[in-house]
């Protein structure tokens, strides 16, 4: 039973389409970075974030030593970065691809990205394989066009505003 449920619990989860985000921080000199699509708002007072890391992402050590991340929201057009932050390559080969700056807290971001949100690490809670990391937001920045990368079924997708009836 517990394996059908496994089985039919990812089938289930191919069907929540997600925003791929890109969680970056840089600690003793050092980029760090992976593709995201557990990430969501948690509240606006404390406005914050959480995001779901495995316990073994190369992210999460210095991630937790610096205390200091950002979450980028990617654009449709930044699939090749989002695969280039999800396979195994030295940290600073994944930050060779895209418009990478770091702010004055020495946060990598993407400057191109979707959106761009600075947090501090709040409180982490372990759960099974993955943290939670919730974060407090200390800046945002975003792009004025809406496009953001979804994964959904596996696959990469961009969102489209649906018509909305003139019958109404």
């Amino acid at each position: 039973m517990d394996q059908l449920i496994k089985d039919n619990f990812r089938h289930c989860m191919r069907r929540l389409a997600a925003t791929v985000c890109i969680i970056s921080c840089q600690h003793r000199d050092e980029r760090y970075g992976i593709t995201a699509s557990a990430v969501t708002s948690l509240c606006v007072d404390p406005i914050s974030l959480l995001a779901c890391i495995n316990s073994a992402s190369t992210l999460l050590p210095p991630l937790l030593a610096q205390k200091r991340y950002c979450i980028n929201v990617l654009k449709h057009s930044q699939a090749d970065i989002s695969r280039r932050f999800s396979t195994p390559l030295p940290p600073h080969e994944r930050f060779s691809l895209g418009k990478w700056r770091n702010n004055s807290d020495a946060v990598p971001y993407l400057a191109d990205a979707q959106a761009c949100l600075f947090c501090d690490v709040d409180r982490v809670i372990p759960y099974a394989t993955h943290q939670i990391v919730i974060g407090r937001v200390t800046g945002c920045q975003f792009d004025d066009s809406v496009s953001p990368l979804i994964y959904q079924d596996g696959h990469y997708a961009a969102s489209s505003p649906l018509l909305e009836s003139l019958a109404g």
